[in-house]
């Protein structure tokens, strides 16, 4: 027997100016067998692909893995320089192949098209036909467009977020595939959208609501039939047409009962409606630093300020409050800006610098700030990930400096990634109980560590590129009654 496994991902912030061209993808790319060499034993749901497969003595045809991250609208020419190595690829051994794995978003945009993912399935499936399995995993703030299901055979979304369970997910989406080869079931997919759209801060799946909805999911999959359930929050920022959340449902040969856990599962989301799109306890920036600053007094593990809005990993708005509002002994690690790194790898350890960091794209970033600050510690941020995460795989932060401005401690980097572990801190000599407050720009995924390592997470509604108001934005290609949505 032999797979096809392949990935492209991309969580599409169409609002965001410019676009996202190719070399920020083939940065973290791998093609044929590396693919297999990056992603054996690590969570990733390419990781779970080859954990099943390679159990089961099944042989491996990797085309491309391709993480990217949520930045702007994608060029066409990364769609077509990937799609068309998978099709050039599978083409080959087409005859060959029995089934394929795909590990794709869900939220990906490019220039041409609002829903890459269903294309990506339908330029495939003209290689291979319609005969042969295609089965997929996406994000959990996928926006689905019913079509998919037209190409996939089935699709398998992350069931928790923080995300945790992606290498489960491709495993679930492997073992399906199997089943479906060996003739044990027959998938049949179901898919509901219920009519709203979720910021992804109220996505967390480790609190109510969300929490709720995956508690009802997990009940359907014992139910005799079920093969498979997903809940996909939807991505906020994407004005696509096929904006939103969606229940989908996987049963063997049974279409009635998929349309039934479908329609529950998305029945409970609009139920929770508001506080799925509202949430509670959103302080403002500066009555969130003024409130992380008097509890740290009197707590006795970090307070976490939750900066959920900053997508550039350079927003300057809670930073700037701590500084004037006398933080002290306050940590913002994984702050982007690979100029003002240059400039302490320059100056040197011990050194004192002025720097004038962050607001690099001009859009929602709250521009520019300058600080004065001595430089504790310059060099590579390379490392193994240790996190439940993103467990295994090699993190890249380029070229790093940590510097010490006034009360806050304060790590740039050159490469964009979130604090969603205790990595950037741990592996350049700190822990995280050495600081009094942490500030996040993790949406969710923090919370798989930092649930237990804070205190309390205060969560500020920072002007970013990400806000919970979604008022802010002018969605043009949202159709009407996507709840909260309203269109000017």
């Amino acid at each position: 027997m032999k797979i096809g496994i392949a990935g492209l991902r991309h969580e599409t912030v169409t609002f965001w100016p410019g676009f996202t061209d190719l070399d920020e993808f083939e940065r973290v790319a791998f093609h044929g067998e590396q693919v297999i060499e990056a992603r054996r034993g690590t969570n990733t749901a390419i990781g779970g692909f080859i954990d099943v497969c390679e159990k089961a003595g099944v042989e491996l045809f990797p085309v491309c893995e391709v993480p990217g991250g949520a930045t702007a609208t994608v060029r066409d020419r990364v769609y077509d320089f990937y799609v068309s190595e998978m099709k050039r690829e599978f083409a080959k051994v087409a005859n060959e192949l029995d089934g394929i794995l795909l590990a794709l978003h869900g939220a990906m945009v490019t220039e041409s098209l609002q829903d890459a993912e269903t294309h990506i399935i339908r330029e495939i499936r003209q290689v291979i036909g319609y005969e042969k399995p295609i089965m997929v995993t996406l994000d959990l703030h996928g926006n689905l467009d019913p079509l998919i299901l037209k190409e996939a055979t089935a699709v398998f979304g992350y069931q928790s977020s923080p995300h945790v369970d992606m290498g489960e997910t491709g495993r679930r989406a492997a073992r399906t595939l199997l089943a479906t080869l060996s003739g044990e079931i027959k998938p049949t997919t179901a898919i509901v959208k219920p009519g709203l759209v979720v910021p992804s801060v109220f996505s967390a799946t480790t609190v109510s609501p969300a929490k709720d909805i995956i508690a009802r999911l997990r009940e359907w999959e014992q139910y005799p039939g079920v093969v498979d359930a997903s809940v996909f929050f939807g991505f906020a920022w994407s004005d696509v047409h096929q904006l939103g959340m969606s229940a989908v449902a996987v049963t063997d040969d049974d279409p009635e009962l998929a349309e039934r856990v479908a329609n529950d599962l998305a029945q409970l989301a609009w139920e929770n409606r508001r506080a799925l799109t509202r949430g509670e306890n959103l302080y403002s920036v500066k009555e969130g630093v003024e409130l992380a600053i008097k509890k740290a007094k009197k707590a006795s593990k970090p307070i976490i300020i939750l900066d959920h809005a900053d997508r550039t990993g350079d927003t300057t708005f809670v930073l700037r409050e701590l500084l004037a509002q006398g933080a002290q002994n306050a940590a913002a690690p994984c702050f982007v800006d690979p100029k003002a790194v240059e400039v302490c790898k320059k100056a040197g350890v011990g050194s004192g610098v002025e720097l004038e960091i962050g607001g690099s794209t001009g859009w929602r970033d709250g521009g520019p700030l300058r600080v004065s600050g001595k430089v504790l510690w310059v060099g590579e941020g390379r490392y193994i990930c240790s996190g439940p995460m993103w467990k295994g795989l090699e993190i890249d932060l380029g070229p790093t400096a940590i510097i010490k401005a006034d009360g806050v401690w304060i790590q740039l980097i050159t490469f964009k990634h979130s604090l969603i572990n205790e990595d950037p801190f741990t592996k350049f000599g700190y822990k995280a109980s050495d600081f009094d407050i942490i500030v996040t720009k993790s949406k969710t995924h923090f919370r798989a560590v930092y649930e237990k390592v804070g205190e309390e997470i205060i969560i500020v509604d920072a002007p970013g590129q990400c806000p919970a108001d979604l008022s802010v934005f002018n969605y043009k290609n949202v159709p009407p009654g996507v709840y909260p949505i309203t269109r000017k």
